[in-house]
């Protein structure tokens, strides 16, 4: 379908942003279409990769171990996903193109309070309202034809003016344009361009190489809806400030009363309006493109730790002792290893006492007593009694 012209005047944005959007809208259908019909160039690389995954998930269940219930679900899952994405048009519109597009003007009207504008409600045109009380004002003048006085006197307040008048209000409408147009430009266009890539990306799903392209491009698509929907909120609010201001402004001029401080204040809100554009951007950004699992995986690993059974933990020097926990075999087999090692130490000591000359007495032993003094070396079998032979006790005798 061919999109409303661009034309200048007092028509400029609103048919600006009337032709951005119907682009918008014209390159994510069209696009989608001509890349998902057969025998496009997406279409032979899906089918090609579509090919190869199934391929080598078959190889893998004939040479590999044994798969889990939950992994065939999850190749069926993304098989599935990757063909909706790829193929099916009206599930594609009602899932991604009317979220990604319209989703956010929903969202901001039903969250924006009653004091600030609908946005679905001739939003352009009031955006074009202000572009035109601009203009008005710039023709209009801020300081002729008043009731009072120009010269620089004592207590004049129209004479120290910040910046001049007609260049303050020239380089304010060229903001608050350029702000405008381009900050929905760059949304609306990416939306229809991400969209239209669907059947190229949703391929890349398959295997764990291509999936982190594939996550960017569909954080790519998220951060196009929340920036879309900032933006609307931010410009309901920056009409609910320069409406009446310019309201006001436009009708003191056509009183003929001067309004030196009016070109520096219009310039100071569109400047600052343009600041909050970037930053609401910058913000959005950050939160669509944080890495999830980087900030998730200490959670997870401790997660983990806390499930593992409980280790015996050896006290280490310089750290507190911790009392392992044992079974009840590992108890039993430590009791029986302190017995052999109590009795092997036990025959060691009495080997050594009996060469040392320490042994018990055969009194002692018979009684089962242990010794209580110690004999010398080589005098443990001395003879206690007189040697005497049988002849001398017979003369002893005879005599």
């Amino acid at each position: 379908m061919a999109c409303p012209q661009v034309a200048t005047g007092s028509e400029f944005l609103v048919r600006t942003l009337a032709h951005l959007d119907c682009q918008a809208q014209t390159i994510g259908s069209f696009g989608f279409q001509s890349l998902a019909e057969r025998g496009s160039l997406a279409g032979v690389v899906l089918s090609a990769l579509l090919a190869l995954f199934i391929a080598l998930y078959a190889i893998r269940l004939l040479f590999g171990p044994g798969e889990e219930p939950r992994d065939l679900m999850g190749a069926v899952l993304k098989v599935g996903i990757v063909l909706t994405i790829a193929v099916s048009w009206p599930a594609w519109r009602t899932v991604a193109y009317d979220t990604v597009l319209f989703g956010p003007a929903e969202v901001a009207a039903a969250i924006t309070p009653s004091t600030l504008p609908d946005p679905r409600a001739e939003f352009p045109r009031r955006l074009q309202d202000i572009d035109a009380g601009i203009a008005a004002l710039i023709v209009a003048g801020i300081s002729s034809e008043t009731d009072r006085p120009t010269v620089d006197t004592a207590g004049n307040i129209v004479a120290p003016a910040a910046l001049d008048g007609s260049a303050a209000l020239g380089w304010a409408r060229s903001l608050y344009l350029a702000s405008t147009i381009g900050s929905l430009a760059t949304l609306r266009i990416a939306g229809g361009l991400l969209l239209a890539l669907a059947p190229l990306f949703a391929g890349l799903l398959l295997f764990d190489l291509t999936r982190g392209i594939f996550t960017g491009w569909l954080r790519g698509l998220v951060m196009v809806a929340l920036g879309s929907l900032g933006l609307t909120v931010l410009l309901s609010v920056q009409l609910a400030v320069t409406e009446p201001w310019l309201a006001e402004v436009l009708e003191r001029r056509s009183l003929g009363f001067s309004t030196p401080t009016a070109a520096t204040e219009l310039l100071a809100l569109v400047i600052a309006f343009t600041i909050a554009t970037g930053g609401v951007m910058y913000l959005l950004g950050k939160v669509t493109f944080q890495q999830v699992m980087a900030a998730a995986r200490p959670v997870l690993a401790r997660i983990s730790t806390e499930r593992r059974p409980a280790e015996p933990v050896l006290a280490a020097r310089g750290e507190p002792t911790r009392i392992p926990v044992h079974s009840r075999a590992i108890a039993v087999s430590e009791g029986v290893e302190a017995t052999v090692r109590r009795e092997s130490s036990r025959e060691t000591i009495d080997r050594a006492r009996m060469i040392g000359g320490f042994a018990p007495s055969a009194a002692q032993q018979a009684g089962g007593r242990a010794s209580g003094s110690r004999e010398p070396l080589g005098s443990g079998y001395r003879r206690t009694g007189s040697r005497s032979a049988q002849s001398q006790r017979s003369r002893d005798d005879r005599r």
